[in-house]
């Protein structure tokens, strides 16, 4: 493995045991200010969590927003995790493809049933 691979891995290992530390709430600040780090690890440390409402609606609300690609994949797949869903990829969630809008709202609708 290359240097800065391993840098790369030691520094995600290392933003996700900080994250560990953070309660549910701090967690769902932090996504709403934006400070989701560097690694994409937030929302893999979400995916840990009981699924909440409030996790599961902060993280479709993420979805429904304009920040970048890879945030919404990785937070896709973290809701998708937190609800037991293979009813979709998290590509299907995050990428514009022309079904997006309908996905998005398949989604919405069980997390509203589910809670």
């Amino acid at each position: 493995m290359s240097d800065w691979r391993q840098q790369y891995e030691d520094a995600a290992e290392d933003q996700a045991k900080h994250y560990s530390r953070f309660s549910d709430q701090q967690l769902i600040d932090a996504v709403r200010q934006g400070k989701t780090g560097d690694y994409y690890v937030i929302w893999y440390e979400l995916a840990k969590r009981k699924p909440t409402a409030t996790i599961c609606r902060e993280l479709y609300a993420v979805l429904l927003s304009d920040r970048p690609y890879l945030d919404r994949y990785h937070c896709a797949a973290a809701l998708l995790t937190l609800l037991s869903c293979k009813d979709f990829e998290a590509v299907a969630l995050s990428a514009n493809w022309p079904e997006l809008r309908d996905n998005l709202a398949k989604l919405g609708t069980l997390i509203e049933s589910r809670f």
